[in-house]
């Protein structure tokens, strides 16, 4: 059952990441977010997606 739920993380962090990649310009250009609030938040999703595999291990 924990592996499901680590898989389960992993999908949800990377469903976030491909939000935020997909949607970008828009976001930028909106003004919803900053650049180097983007840059932020897809770092912080890259080292937890990391994260979670290094502690799947």
């Amino acid at each position: 059952m924990s592996s499901l739920k680590g898989l389960n993380d992993r999908i949800e962090i990377l469903n976030e990441l491909r939000f935020y990649l997909r949607h970008e310009k828009k976001l930028l250009s909106e003004g919803w977010i900053t650049e180097s609030d983007f840059l932020t938040i897809v770092e912080a999703l890259i080292k937890e997606y990391a994260a979670s595999l290094l502690l799947e291990k």
